[in-house]
């Protein structure tokens, strides 16, 4: 599934790139935060840092598509919970994870307008591909590639002609309660379960830096 997904923005990335006005290459920087059974919230200790890469297609100013790849790590430690059971359950998981996802950008405004607009919050909803990898478990026998879907908002920037910065939250809703290897029945200590009915979810913030190239039409000879 996981090879499919990528063939899939390849071909898309062709097609743009073959149509294109304008079109975006980036990199970005930032953490990485998990949900589920072992942080029920976001907790800034448990951050860790990852790094991305991505193309953007502009067919608009108000509409943008983003192809990305993201690398990084999750965790959480039982410790560092306020929560007394966890605090006695005293579970630790980190869990590396890679992305590649596809997803739909809604500048509020007319972001590169001609009239002058540098700057524009957006949102993003798209769908993701990604693989994970237990520290704690290295042999699973769950599903270790899945779908997911992003969201999130962000604001981007122009800081130079063809340059731009950007910030985004992006969050991640995964169909899978094994992320932090914690679900349905794969522990027997009753300490160590999770709760199956509760799907894990991880979340990428990052700055972003991304080059403009504008497409160059070709002039006709013979005045066509």
């Amino acid at each position: 599934m996981f090879k499919k997904f990528l063939v899939l923005l390849l071909f898309v990335l062709s097609f743009s790139l073959l149509h294109a006005q304008k079109l975006e290459f980036g990199v970005g920087a930032g953490i990485t935060n998990y949900k589920g059974d072992v942080a029920p919230g976001l907790y800034p200790a448990f951050s860790r840092p990852a790094f991305s890469g991505f193309f953007r297609y502009n067919p608009s100013y108000a509409v943008a598509f983003k192809f990305s790849a993201m690398g990084g790590s999750l965790f959480a430690d039982d410790k560092q919970s306020s929560d007394r059971f966890a605090q006695n359950r005293g579970y630790l998981f980190k869990t590396n994870v890679s992305e590649l996802a596809l997803s739909f950008e809604y500048n509020f405004l007319d972001y590169r307008d001609p009239t002058g607009k540098l700057t524009s919050p957006y949102l993003h909803l798209g769908v993701a591909g990604y693989r994970f990898s237990s520290k704690q478990n290295p042999n699973p026998d769950y599903a270790t590639t899945q779908l997911a879907l992003p969201f999130g908002v962000g604001i981007k920037r122009i800081i130079a002609q063809q340059w731009n910065l950007g910030l985004e939250f992006g969050a991640r809703k995964t169909f899978t309660d094994y992320l932090d290897n914690l679900g349905g029945e794969l522990t027997k200590d009753k300490f160590g379960n999770g709760n199956p009915n509760d799907k894990d979810m991880y979340f990428y913030t990052h700055f972003t830096l991304s080059y403009t190239i504008y497409k160059v039409q070709c002039p006709r000879f013979g005045g066509r």
